[in-house]
């Protein structure tokens, strides 16, 4: 048996061959019964003359529709084939392509008269010359350019618009209109689609009686519209809803009104009380845009309301510096002992010693640090503290880790600076040990992020920039989880290697986002540029594939991008106290008005790399010298600025709050501090930012936020509760990106965060899941 099956296989083989069979054609069209030209109505909307012609139904792969009725004119033949409607509301659409350059291919709208006779028409020619001039048609030119450029033809008129602009006198005449196909001469048309269709909208007219208005943040104004009737035929219940606009700049309490009859001609004035809730700065600097519709369709009409804010605004001092260690062998001042290998010594007292001093100096004037600390360096220590026998790599990790935890607990904002070189789990990274003097090196021409980490990956993936960043992000989030300031948001890359170009930036954005970060200080840097920015250019929101220019419209935002400011950036480690006041002090005068602040969130943000900050001694001095220029400094903002309220110290991560506070286009949701904390269960308030935006009944809003990433692996049941009650929960986490989506609708009410967590339990939790999601998946 077996034998004759072999023979039979063999014999199949030798007919059919080992390559595959040919692909099967697409292109052809099947014609279809006769009786299927009913449902385009033909032949009663068919017009022929000449010879030769021929109408049938075709179905096919390329239409991409049901069916299409194709129209082929004999050499010396001609079809017309058309819809006709009452005037009064209409759209002209269609969707049809020609077959060819040369014959009659035409598309004519006529307006004609109780008896069916032409008042006036507007066409198209597409293909042929056109036709004589008569006075009653307006001809366009649609010709094609060349034999390879013929595509799919689809349209959307307004009629009365087209008419109104071309021949006004058929329009007021009219009693119907015809909507046609031309071919002839040998030309062939596909049409899928064709009509008029009623189209209320289009039969109304809404003109705002005011193009520009202005408001007073929190005032109400009157925004008034007259709809008119443009049709020859009265209407009855016209719907005229106005749309807020995108960002929550205005609102209305009731939106929707009806007028329950219009007459040809009639006009009707609508007026809504509009409240003023957000200030224009919040759409770049752009008045609000009142639309409106009319039956649920858009129409061309917009008010502009100019919103002024009348509160003061508010000043951030930030003094951020990114925290890391070097030799500084080869360079012309002494940093660290310069013998070309970094060592323990020089990590302790350049990322643990040297920041908590200027630490100490700043909590003296009300000031805080945020730093952008180099976490893949203290992996590399304690990969070395595997090949040392000195024990003094595994100390300085350790001590590292503690002045973290022990700093951030203090107010300090400890936040990830990328430098991939020294990820021991990195491929393509390369470290090496010198026991002779217990030193440490690594590839510094892999300083960067993206362009050491070209996929976007996932969680899992160390060797991607999710997986990367994710890595380090959950162990800070671990480190700080005793910070009273909640979610660290904000990051510095090294070497500010963010990526350049869009694609490449916007799976930054994307990867940044999904790590729960909200903003970075990359700009320019990402092109090899200087990253500090003049006074207008301190923080903005950037596009989502752009980080180096503000967004210019609120549906398309990034990240907030703050820089270092002026240009000529304040700079710790090198400038006398009274440079850097001076500095302050012109970033103060252009941000002050009138005795105060101008209304919005302004920020001066000063840089530098502790590591440079030098003392009256060696580089391990933390006494005189930059410590107490920088001290001189401080007390000057403090006793000049900020014990006047006119400018506040900050982190960036409360910079950047404030900024999303006032100009977030949606409501943000951060982890506050974790306000309880045990063995098996976390609780962490809810922070809304959008502090302007409405929140309520009518306005209820999906958000997300952030499990904290340490506890997301052993999350085993989330909650959220509003005012004590919960109002969303679930076992594990919901999603792979750590996100816990609810709705909010109450400004006043209180949201928080509750976490029931054990490593063991929701790691068994986490793999159950997976199991049972490919199970599903068959």
């Amino acid at each position: 048996m077996g034998r004759w099956f072999c023979l039979a296989a063999l014999a199949a083989l030798l007919l059919t061959g080992c390559a595959p069979g040919a692909p099967a054609p697409s292109a052809g069209l099947t014609p279809q019964p006769k009786e299927a030209l009913s449902a385009w109505e033909v032949p009663a909307n068919l017009v022929e003359q000449g010879a030769g012609n021929s109408c049938r139904v075709v179905k096919g792969a390329y239409l991409s529709a049901e069916a299409a009725l194709e129209l082929a004119a004999g050499g010396r033949g001609e079809l017309e084939y058309f819809r006709e409607a009452p005037a009064g509301g209409l759209a002209g659409r269609g969707r049809l392509q020609f077959l060819s350059t040369q014959g009659t291919g035409r598309v004519k709208l006529t307006a004609l008269d109780d008896n069916g006779r032409e008042l006036g028409a507007v066409g198209w020619v597409f293909t042929g010359p056109p036709p004589p001039a008569d006075g009653t048609t307006t001809w366009v030119n649609g010709r094609y350019t060349a034999n390879y450029v013929g595509d799919w033809l689809a349209f959307d008129h307004d009629v009365a618009a087209l008419f109104a602009a071309h021949r006004p006198e058929a329009a007021r005449r009219a009693a119907k209109y015809r909507l046609s196909v031309v071919v002839g001469q040998g030309q062939h048309a596909l049409v899928t689609a064709l009509g008029l269709e009623s189209a209320p909208a289009r039969a109304v007219r809404v003109t705002p009686a005011a193009g520009s208005l202005s408001a007073v943040l929190g005032q109400a104004v009157t925004v008034a519209v007259d709809v008119e009737n443009v049709s020859p035929r009265p209407l009855a219940d016209v719907a005229v809803a106005l749309v807020e606009p995108f960002g929550y700049g205005l609102t209305a309490a009731d939106k929707r009104q009806v007028v329950a009859s219009l007459a040809p001609g009639e006009k009707r004035r609508l007026t809504w009380q509009v409240r003023a809730r957000r200030p224009d700065a919040v759409n770049f600097g752009r008045p609000w845009p009142v639309t409106f519709t009319v039956n649920g369709a858009a129409v061309p009409a917009k008010a502009l309301v100019a919103v002024a804010d009348p509160r003061p605004g508010r000043v951030f001092y930030v003094m951020t510096e990114d925290l890391e260690a070097i030799d500084s062998a080869g360079y012309a001042a002494a940093w660290g002992n310069a013998d070309g290998w970094l060592q323990p010594e020089e990590l302790t007292v350049q990322m643990v010693t040297k920041a908590e001093r200027v630490n100490a100096i700043a909590e003296k004037y009300g000031a805080r640090w945020t730093h952008y600390i180099a976490w893949p360096l203290v992996n590399a220590a304690e990969w070395a503290a595997g090949q040392s026998a000195a024990g003094e790599w595994r100390r300085a990790a350790a001590a590292i880790a503690q002045s973290v935890r022990s700093e951030s607990a203090r107010g300090h904002e400890y936040a990830i600076h990328l430098h991939s070189d020294y990820d021991p789990y990195l491929p393509g990274n390369v470290l090496s040990y010198n026991p002779a003097v217990d030193g440490l090196w690594a590839n510094h021409l892999r300083h960067g992020w993206a362009h050491s980490l070209g996929s976007e990956g996932g969680y899992r993936d160390r060797s991607s920039r999710t997986g990367f960043l994710y890595a380090y992000q959950r162990r800070l989030d671990e480190l700080e989880a005793g910070s009273p300031l909640g979610q660290l948001i904000t990051a510095r890359v090294g070497s500010f290697d963010f990526g350049d170009g869009e694609a490449n930036e916007a799976m930054s954005t994307r990867v940044y986002r999904r790590v729960g970060l909200l903003a970075g200080s990359d700009a320019d840097g990402n092109r090899g540029g200087v990253t500090a920015g003049d006074w207008g250019q301190a923080i903005y929101l950037a596009k989502p594939d752009d980080i180096n220019a503000p967004a210019s419209e609120l549906k398309n935002t990034g990240l907030v991008e703050f820089r270092p400011t002026p240009r000529e950036f304040i700079q710790y480690d090198s400038q006398s106290a009274a440079a850097m006041n001076a500095k302050a002090d012109a970033g103060m005068a252009v941000y002050a008005a009138g005795g105060g602040i101008k209304p919005g969130v302004h920020a001066i943000v000063g840089f530098t790399h502790v590591m440079f900050v030098m003392g009256e001694g060696d580089w391990r001095s933390t006494t005189g010298g930059q410590f107490a220029a920088l001290e001189g400094h401080l007390a000057y903002l403090k006793e000049r600025y900020a014990d006047k309220g006119l400018l506040a110290f900050a982190t960036a991560g409360e910079l950047v709050r404030a900024y999303l506070d006032y100009y977030a286009p949606a409501p943000v949701v951060l982890y506050g501090p974790r306000s309880k904390a045990g063995w098996l269960k976390s609780e962490f308030p809810l922070v809304i930012l959008g502090r302007d935006i409405p929140i309520d009944a009518a306005h209820p809003h999906t958000v997300r936020v952030k499990c904290p990433l340490y506890l997301g692996e052993a999350a085993l049941r989330v909650s959220v509760l509003k005012d004590g009650r919960p109002v969303y929960a679930a076992w594990g986490l919901p999603t792979p990106e750590n996100d816990i989506v609810f709705t909010v609708d109450d400004r006043n009410a209180h949201y928080s965060l509750e976490i029931y967590h054990n490593d063991t339990a929701g790691r068994l939790l986490s793999f159950l899941r997976l199991a049972w999601s490919r199970l599903a998946r068959g």
